[in-house]
């Protein structure tokens, strides 16, 4: 296994070449199909067959979005030759329902894909924990279970300061809750349960020690080497900032030659290899303990699309959709390393106590100095019963003092109410 913490930059094939992306099983969100658009690959969506997959993942079609949708109806020869006849030449994941029936199309393809036997242990934190407890990886303790007499009984056998409860399906948008005891635990129970299988398609829940360690996102691609060995490739690092009621108030992205940066580095290859990647993008999210070092919260093998992903490319020259798309083709030769960042980017996530924003918002946000994006529309994103609404304003600038004066500006337009309309 070769690692490294550099991004490759890499000389790209013409777009013509390359046939249709599959998305398989895609979020709400339009942002992968439109990020595959921009680089000049048609779409096609695999949709679960209608009305048996979480309500979630319902085809959503319009300007941006992919003009072509396959219905998987459980006949897997039925989907791939569906897929081929659209010259699907890769296949990604659109979520964690979508990470182990991609990795089966691609397999029939005769794709590039991971290993549909180990499917579950790049979507399902759960399973992610006890696989890294067994082969000596430090993991958070926890139990897996849809039963709650069993997590009860571990609770009782395994007493904690703290406990999380969270689904076991990563990435979607169902946060997890803090829990004292069992009290909090039977209380919390059946809503988490009701959530996990609405946007999930999965009802087992996982019980863990509440970590008050600071969380970081890690983003990684794979793919095999020469010796036919997977070679990790941590691309990008950013540290999460919380309020003090535990909301995400911002998300900054940390330089490669930062102490923590290398530790979570050299512990995501270690992670990434018990997990069975062998090629492909992942997106985990990992809390660094000052005692006990790095321990992986969860890990999704989805593209970690985001809307600061063009700043990251002007910052860093690290292009994250054209990466997913070469570990879907054979490796090119001689990657060229991409210089640290030259900027200080920040995501900042809105919270709102409203129903919808002030329309005007977006215009005010974007004539801050270091505002590049603004995603999703703050007016157009729907807050649910069991995720907070927030949209995400992204700061980039050479001057850090620039980016803190527009981050304090958005706060303080938070305060006077202006984003709940």
């Amino acid at each position: 296994m070769a690692f490294t913490s550099a991004a490759p930059v890499v000389a790209h094939r013409p777009a013509a070449d390359a046939g249709a992306v599959a998305i398989v099983a895609p979020s709400g969100s339009r942002a992968q199909a439109e990020a595959f658009a921009r680089h000049g690959r048609r779409t096609v969506t695999v949709e679960p067959e209608a009305g048996r997959h979480p309500s979630v993942f319902a085809p959503r079609r319009g300007a941006g979005g992919p003009a072509e949708s396959v219905e998987h109806r459980g006949s897997l020869r039925q989907t791939v030759k569906a897929l081929r006849g659209l010259g699907v030449s890769a296949v990604v994941a659109g979520s964690a329902a979508g990470v182990g029936l991609a990795d089966r199309i691609a397999w029939h393809l005769g794709l590039p894909q991971g290993d549909p036997e180990t499917s579950r242990l790049r979507s399902d934190r759960g399973a992610q924990a006890a696989t890294l407890a067994r082969v000596g990886v430090p993991a958070p303790r926890g139990v897996r279970s849809t039963d709650l007499a069993e997590v009860l009984a571990w609770a009782e056998a395994c007493p904690l300061p703290g406990y999380l409860l969270a689904p076991a399906a990563a990435g979607i948008p169902v946060e997890p809750v803090a829990c004292a005891g069992e009290r909090q635990i039977n209380t919390t129970w059946p809503v988490m349960r009701e959530a996990a299988a609405r946007h999930s398609g999965d009802a087992h829940l996982v019980l863990t020690e509440q970590l008050p360690a600071r969380q970081f996102v890690v983003n990684s691609v794979s793919r095999p080497g020469p010796d036919g060995q997977p070679e990790h490739v941590v691309t990008d690092v950013w540290a999460e900032t919380r309020s003090g009621d535990r909301s995400l108030d911002r998300t900054d992205l940390m330089n490669r030659h930062n102490p923590v940066v290398r530790a979570l580095s050299a512990y995501m290859s270690r992670v990434l290899d018990s997990l069975g990647v062998i090629r492909g993008p992942v997106t985990a999210r990992v809390a660094h303990d000052e005692r006990r070092g790095p321990l992986l919260v969860s890990a999704l093998a989805v593209p970690g699309i985001s809307a600061a992903d063009e700043a990251l490319r002007v910052a860093t020259g690290y292009d994250r959709v054209a990466d997913v798309l070469d570990t879907s083709l054979p490796p090119l030769p001689v990657p060229l390393a991409a210089d640290a960042a030259r900027h200080r980017i920040v995501r900042v996530h809105l919270r709102r106590s409203g129903d919808a924003a002030d329309p005007r918002l977006g215009h005010v946000l974007r004539r801050l100095p270091t505002v590049v994006a603004v995603g999703p529309e703050p007016a157009a994103h729907a807050r649910t019963a069991d995720a907070a609404g927030c949209a995400e304003v992204v700061l980039s600038s050479e001057e850090p003092a620039a980016v803190e004066a527009d981050y304090g500006v958005i706060r303080a337009l938070e305060r006077e109410n202006v984003h709940a309309g």
